[in-house]
């Protein structure tokens, strides 16, 4: 297949004019961006595994390593100081081999997601999140305001109904709901262009690495909350992608010598938050700075019912573990075409020619 068949490439329009001044090469790449979305990351595992195992580390400039529910996950995976290829075949096999009972509640999702954490967040992992000498994680959550922050399922899912109104009319709205609070290496800010959504910034430690990334997969309802994380202000945290589902965001401050995102996408689009999905006129501003590289049509095509896999599966394969394990194995292999597809991109010369806007 072509390469537009196997590989979507879209970039902001610094990014754009960043490929025609000096190409795509590993010191040119200032910050990654890593988008939620729980089972779409899997086409992404062999991918994430050759740019942090094998791309990056031709290079020494350091990374803001940004991501929100499962993008926080695969970069934590990432920042192992000596084997990030490891570190994100141990998070992909936990997830996969992940199950459920019939009618699973709260507390057994909560459990077995938390287990999943434990399995690869060792302590060589923690180590790097902390201390790595490159890669500085930004692991988004929220703090949940008002209602959004109860546990009976009825008051919580009323609320977040309501903000999922609210944010119809105005993403600035999800404010009065929820707070996006970045765990961050050293509290080191990111450059945001003022989304308008209240912000701040909490430095990872020993005593909070784990909850944090772990609450930046915390989907309402499904799961509870992470309540009063070290060093946080105190509430709730849960799910980062609620406000920053696929980081429409600059993240790099301009005129520095690594210009570029690079954002390995499931998609080939940035929606803005979790409850844009369905407003097909949210579109992203923000994300000036990010060159996408997401699955082609032909790749699109290789997979199970031509999608990537998604939380529904876990009802559409109800009572068939083995049907659920095969779709997803299926996009982990198309997976590994699409880092084939990739390592020939950033051997040739011209990556601009592929690139249409984003």
């Amino acid at each position: 297949m072509a390469t537009a068949d196997i590989l979507t490439l879209r970039a902001g329009p610094a990014a754009r004019r960043a490929l025609a001044e000096g190409g795509l090469t590993p010191d040119r790449i200032g910050a990654m961006a890593g988008a939620a979305g729980g089972p779409k990351w899997l086409i992404l595992s062999a991918l994430d595994r050759y740019i942090f195992g094998d791309w990056l580390a031709r290079s020494d400039q350091p990374v803001a390593l940004v991501g929100s529910s499962i993008g926080a996950w695969r970069f934590a995976a990432a920042c192992h100081p000596s084997d990030p290829a490891g570190a994100i075949a141990d998070l992909e096999r936990g997830y996969v081999e992940q199950r459920y009972s019939d009618g699973a509640g709260r507390d057994e999702i909560t459990a077995t997601v938390r287990g999943i954490l434990e399995a690869f967040f060792s302590p060589a992992v923690r180590d790097g999140v902390l201390q790595h000498p490159r890669y500085a994680l930004h692991a988004i959550t929220v703090r949940s305001r008002g209602f959004t922050a109860s546990e009976r399922r009825g008051t919580l899912a009323a609320a977040s109904g309501l903000g999922a109104l609210a944010n119809a009319v105005s993403r600035r709205t999800l404010g009065a709901f929820f707070e996006r609070v970045v765990f961050a290496r050293d509290g080191a800010a990111l450059a945001a262009a003022g989304d308008g959504l209240p912000t701040r910034t909490v430095a990872l430690s020993s005593a909070n690495a784990r909850d944090a990334v772990y609450a930046s997969g915390n989907i309402p309802l499904l799961m509870r909350g992470v309540v009063d994380p070290a060093g946080a202000p105190p509430g709730v945290y849960r799910d980062g992608g609620i406000v920053d589902y696929h980081i429409d965001q600059p993240l790099l401050a301009p005129g520095g010598d690594a210009p570029l995102v690079l954002m390995p996408h499931f998609d080939t689009r940035l929606v803005p938050g979790w409850f844009d999905k369905s407003l097909a006129w949210r579109r992203p501003r923000l994300a000036t700075n990010t060159l996408l590289i997401g699955p082609g049509p032909g790749l699109r095509a290789r997979l199970v019912d031509g999608r990537v896999p998604d939380r529904r599966d876990f009802h559409r394969y109800a009572g068939d573990d083995a049907g659920r394990l095969r779709a997803w194995r299926t996009a982990i292999d198309a997976g590994r075409i699409m880092r084939d597809a990739f390592v020939d991109l950033v051997e040739g010369a011209d990556v601009l020619r592929h690139v249409k806007p984003l």
